[in-house]
């Protein structure tokens, strides 16, 4: 696409997309921090578009006052609906991408946070990732391994069991062992 031609989107489209594009981009992030927070992430990453198209609708439906309108013209909608659910999307890997101040965390919590995403809640990820880290590199005696099951333990999500958290603990010393050996 050239400049004119997104500049054409835009215009064509208009500042009820923009508007209704950032507000779908905070409702989602409310619903994952909410109801979707257990949800698998492949899911939600379609609930942009589909709150943006619902979201366009009732906005068409209110602004037309008639949702005959929206039935005779749901081609339209449902485009419009698409184009809120993509800039939404676009609005949020801009905001994870330039705005968002992510901590540095090192390359060992990067890889820790991936082994525990499913086991610990999604809001607390990135400190018991970190804090797994530093028990793990401060650890003089050898038992990162237990040392890791005691924090997992302290912060699981409710279906995890005491033999996942001591296999996953298991895993992520393996896991860094390799990592550190290639």
């Amino acid at each position: 696409m050239t400049v004119f031609e997104i500049i054409d989107a835009f215009t064509f489209y208009g500042l009820d997309v923009i508007a209704l594009a950032v507000a779908t981009s905070v409702l989602v992030q409310v619903l994952k921090l909410t109801l979707f927070k257990n949800c698998q992430k492949k899911i939600i990453t379609f609930l942009p578009f589909l709150i943006g198209a619902l979201l366009y609708t009732g906005y068409s439906a209110l602004i037309n006052l008639s949702i005959r309108y929206v039935a005779d013209n749901y081609v339209g909608v449902i485009e419009h609906g698409f184009s809120v659910g993509a800039l939404s999307t676009l609005i949020y890997v801009w905001y994870e991408q330039f705005v968002r101040n992510k901590s540095k965390g090192s390359a060992t919590a990067g890889v820790i946070s991936t082994l525990i995403a499913e086991y610990v809640p999604s809001e607390q990820l990135s400190e018991i990732a970190a804090e797994i880290a530093r028990a793990i590199e401060k650890d003089v005696t050898g038992d990162g391994a237990k040392k890791t099951a005691d924090i997992l333990s302290e912060h699981r999500l409710e279906d995890v069991t005491e033999n996942d958290i001591k296999v996953l603990a298991r895993l992520i010393i393996e896991t860094l062992a390799h990592i550190s050996i290639a």
